[in-house]
């Protein structure tokens, strides 16, 4: 965004805005913790590559890059796709649903988020739509007993940029979004476990020698954070020891 175009907001949104935020509840800050970090300047300065997604911009941070927008076209015809499943819902359903979160989805992120909420609604949920529809393919994969070829660099380059940590889409979000696909809360928390751990099995640098940790997507706080736990397993909760080579 340039700076011209960053200082050209509507000032009367940005008070309705203000004043609902300090108008919420005292504790809502804790009880929705920050989730998804902004990195340090300085470590985006020293390896941009690694912190800095480079073709697709998952949630608020990069979204109005110009070189990632270009990106928006295939999030759009994966939007449509999701809302083709949904049958008799339509898209506006979903956005009525998210807009009650929208405050939350606020609070997890480290930055303040300058623009409306319709806007940020809008945006996760088309977001969304694309990163399910692209987890589908490891799943559907492992269904068929295939790896996933990684030879074309682009689609590499779009597994580096979901695990960044900038780059991150709520998983209360995730879940709300699979729970209109299916007929329960549960149901869906086990298909996206399922498209979770199928990613885990394509990126990860450790071969696991036992079976892997059961990991509870409702307690992670968005992709990157279930994978983390996959890899290093919460002792405090009494998990197994889990031997990798």
């Amino acid at each position: 965004m340039s700076l011209d175009s960053k200082y050209n907001f509507d000032e009367l949104q940005w008070v309705i805005q203000i004043r609902r935020t300090l108008e919420e509840e005292l504790g809502e800050d804790d009880e929705f913790p920050v989730s998804i970090f902004s990195v340090p300047k300085l470590l985006r300065a020293c390896d941009p590559a690694s912190y800095i997604p480079q073709q697709v911009a998952l949630g608020p941070y990069h979204y109005w890059r110009p070189e990632l927008y270009e990106m928006q076209r295939y999030k759009l015809a994966a939007a449509k796709r999701f809302q083709k499943q949904l049958q008799s819902l339509k898209f506006d359903n979903i956005i009525d649903q998210l807009t009650k979160l929208e405050q939350r989805i606020r609070a997890c992120h480290h930055k303040f988020l300058d623009f409306n909420g319709e806007t940020s609604v809008w945006m996760m949920t088309v977001d969304a739509s694309f990163l399910l529809e692209f987890l589908q393919v490891f799943y559907c994969a492992i269904q068929d007993g295939t790896k996933v070829a990684r030879g074309k660099s682009y689609h590499n380059a779009i597994l580096r940029d979901i695990v960044m940590l900038e780059n991150q889409i709520p998983m209360f979000v995730l879940r709300k979004m699979m729970e209109f696909k299916f007929s329960s809360l549960e149901a869906s928390d086990q298909m996206l476990n399922l498209k979770f751990i199928g990613l885990f099995k394509e990126i990860s640098p450790f071969k696991m020698m036992e079976e892997y940790p059961t990991i509870q997507v409702s307690k992670s706080a968005h992709l990157l954070d279930f994978l983390y736990h996959m890899i290093v397993p919460n002792i405090l909760e009494g998990q197994d020891t889990i031997e990798v080579e």
